[in-house]
């Protein structure tokens, strides 16, 4: 029987977000028993180390000698630094304050991630259900080479912080709102992700890359964070650990970091009408413990916005009809006040005085269906002005649940 050694071909893999899964192919190399056993001389044996160190030439050593897959994935690896900088600059509101970043890197760091190869080298016996994809997103978070980046960002974001302690679930949000503010482009010419410091530095990405910067940061400063990806949905946010189920029982809550929104809070629909409906394949990124504590605040701000959306929706129409029927009212009580003129001008007393008695309950009639109309216009004008209100200010929770409390008293 035949001593047969596979020595599986590496392929690469380039990632997008839909890409699970690619083929692979298989080369072999044979030593029969009968050369091994009946002709056991010391030239056929010294063919095996030859043999052993050729494979290992090809790149195939591990292969040979692990019969476990293994992988090659991105690196930045070391840059020439000839002291020529990168700078960054991104101004975006904060709670109460108009914050203003910059961030300045290594030119030859920057040149070195954005050269870099960002396919994923996969060798051996890989399976389906194999679990390639966390290695190959993270070694975009803990490249060592990104830890200057971050380092960086943390501090430059630490001394425009509007907050004291970096131990608050404010810092998250700070931290979470500078990411959010990092305008979203997208190329279809451009599916693999950036390293932090291409994201930071082109204050530019799309999801996945915007995910990377967010989770870098927060793991960084000790919060439990990962990163949540719809393969099928080609999308990707980041996750926060809490003290409940959180998002599709994941124990994360949701951040979405394509835009401005609250944590916990994920959008209802994406580009095109888009929902998120695809398998959650969770991604935890390093050793934080940190949670976030204020969902059950966010839920109650997102909850009272949805419900003046909706009260909006609904009164606008019903205004209109009786606007409309205010207008048909007028209408026809200037109408019956110019006859009472003509009537009074003729000097038929009896006739006006009876067509003033039923002129005046029209108007009494008119006046209080205006009145509730006010009533009901006054309620929609603040159901607009606090959903307007949250819109526009997603950066100030805490204003924003300052908000809730003052729309609740004004709507009764």
């Amino acid at each position: 029987m035949p001593w047969r050694v596979k020595v599986n071909q590496t392929f690469v893999l380039t990632i997008t977000h839909n890409q699970r899964w690619a083929g692979r192919s298989v080369i072999s190399l044979y030593l029969t028993e009968s050369i091994l056993m009946k002709r056991a001389h010391w030239q056929y044996l010294l063919m095996i180390p030859v043999l052993v160190l050729l494979v290992a030439a090809c790149g195939c050593s591990s292969s040979l000698f692990n019969f476990g897959p293994s992988a090659d994935y991105p690196e930045v690896g070391s840059y020439e630094d000839d002291g020529s900088l990168a700078t960054s600059s991104l101004a975006f509101s904060f709670q109460k304050s108009n914050i203003s970043v910059s961030v300045t890197v290594p030119d030859g760091l920057y040149e070195a991630a954005s050269n870099a190869d960002k396919r994923a080298v996969l060798r051996g016996e890989w399976n389906e259900d194999d679990d390639w994809i966390s290695g190959y997103y993270l070694s975009f978070i803990t490249d060592p080479q990104m830890d200057l980046v971050y380092s960086a960002t943390a501090d430059a974001l630490r001394a425009e912080a509007p907050i004291t302690s970096e131990k608050t679930d404010e810092y998250l949000e700070y931290l979470t709102v500078y990411v959010q503010s990092i305008p979203y482009e997208t190329s279809p010419d451009e599916t693999e992700p950036k390293f932090a410091v291409e994201t930071v530095i082109e204050t530019a990405g799309d999801c996945d890359d915007k995910s990377i910067l967010l989770a870098g940061l927060l793991s960084r400063q000790g919060y439990n964070v990962s990163l949540l990806y719809f393969p099928a949905d080609s999308h990707m946010a980041v996750g926060v650990a809490a003290d409940e189920p959180g998002y599709r029982d994941s124990g994360y809550l949701f951040i979405e970091p394509t835009n401005l929104s609250l944590i916990g809070i994920p959008p209802e629909t994406y580009e095109n009408g888009k929902t998120l409906t695809s398998e959650l394949f969770i991604i935890p990124v390093g050793d934080g413990t940190k949670k976030y504590g204020k969902a059950d605040e966010t839920r109650r701000i997102d909850r009272a916005s949805a419900e003046a959306r909706s009260r909006v929706k609904t009164d606008v129409a019903s205004l209109e009809m009786q606007e409309n029927e205010l207008e048909q009212m007028n209408l026809a009580l200037d109408k019956k006040n110019g006859a009472l003129v003509r009537l009074k001008q003729s000097g038929d007393i009896r006739g006006y005085n009876t067509g003033v008695g039923n002129y005046n309950r029209r108007v009494a009639e008119y006046n209080q269906l205006f009145q509730e109309f006010r009533t009901r216009y006054d309620a929609y004008l603040t159901d607009v002005k606090f959903a307007n209100y949250v819109a526009t200010h997603i950066y100030d929770r805490p204003g924003l649940s300052d908000a809730v409390s003052v729309w609740e008293r004004e709507r009764g």
